[in-house]
């Protein structure tokens, strides 16, 4: 299952965000901190997905090929593992 990562720090404190999907039918979920956020059905494409990091807006956009985090308006850069 395809997946990415990303290591914010938000005032002072690491956070893990993960979206986790199906290559083939989008099905997947986003995970902060271990937990389980959000899931989503099958679909044509992945969700857009407005959240909270810490009273932070998060923003987890659908890509073509993956998903990109914004946090407070700002990118975020994806990790590698």
């Amino acid at each position: 299952m395809p997946h990415r990562v990303w290591r914010p720090n938000i005032d002072g404190i690491r956070y893990t965000v993960v979206a986790r999907w199906s290559p083939w039918t989008y099905e997947g979920e986003l995970v902060l901190d271990k937990d389980i956020i959000r899931t989503w059905g099958a679909r044509l494409a992945g969700p857009d997905i407005n959240f909270e990091i810490e009273g932070h807006p998060a923003f987890l956009s659908n890509e073509l090929i993956g998903f990109d985090l914004y946090i407070d308006g700002n990118k975020v850069p994806h990790s590698l593992a």
